[in-house]
């Protein structure tokens, strides 16, 4: 028997597949903010995954990084993965918040492309609005909330890489998030998965991306930005 590559990719395909972040099916933060409604609608219905294609490797090195930054983060300023609940809605876990300026700080470990990107143009609207939950979620536990931050580190470069994009802490954001979810379930309950519009929003790497999906209360063959959705956007 010769050991390969493909033996241990396995082992680290599996371990992926199994860890608990991989496993959650209730929706939270990082997924109310989505840009796409369908895929929001498919996390609320918990549609079975279909797609298995996506390699985990850059989610695998964030995870390693997120935990490392929690263990760096030490001492009476930092509180570290915090869970928060915003009542009604969702739980999660916030990466840090720094007591001395009442900022929620959320960690991005990003590629090259992606880091350029968000240092030119800013972040998501999906970051953006994960962000300003969490924020939310703390600040209904009476805990003082001022600012919200995304700091952004380098999968494959340097430290110096690293940057930190900043805002006020503004509770509309998230109200407006959890509107939009609202309205996404209204549709999902009263219409169905297909009433849902789609977004541009890294199709290839989500769970129920399908090309060739008809049945799209199963799988989405993707966002095609050339045929107009049978519904305004959420």
């Amino acid at each position: 028997m010769t050991l390969t590559i493909d033996t241990l990719r396995t082992v680290v395909r599996d371990a992926e597949a199994n860890r608990p972040r991989s496993l959650q099916t209730a929706i939270g933060p990082s997924d109310a903010g989505g840009e796409c409604p369908r895929r929001i609608g498919h996390k609320i219905a918990g549609t079975p995954r279909v797609n298995t294609m996506t390699d985990p490797w850059a989610a695998i090195v964030g995870s390693s990084v997120h935990a490392w930054l929690d263990t760096a983060f030490t001492g009476d300023r930092w509180i570290t993965d915090k869970n928060v609940t915003l009542p009604g809605y969702m739980s999660g876990t916030l990466d840090l918040y720094d007591t001395e300026t009442n900022t929620v700080i959320d960690h991005k470990v990003l590629g090259a492309t992606r880091l350029k990107l968000a240092r030119d143009k800013g972040p998501s609207i999906q970051y953006q609005r994960q962000v300003q939950l969490y924020a939310t979620g703390l600040h209904v536990e009476g805990i003082r909330v001022e600012h919200v931050a995304i700091a952004y580190w380098s999968r494959s470069g340097n430290l110096r890489d690293s940057f930190l994009w900043t805002a006020p802490y503004d509770a509309k954001v998230a109200d407006e998030t959890l509107a939009r979810l609202d309205l996404i379930r209204l549709v999902l309950d009263q219409e169905g998965i297909a009433s849902l519009p789609t977004g541009d929003a890294f199709c290839s790497y989500c769970p129920n991306y399908m090309p060739a999906a008809t049945q799209l209360d199963e799988a989405c063959p993707g966002h095609n930005p050339t045929q107009p959705n049978r519904k305004e956007q959420p």
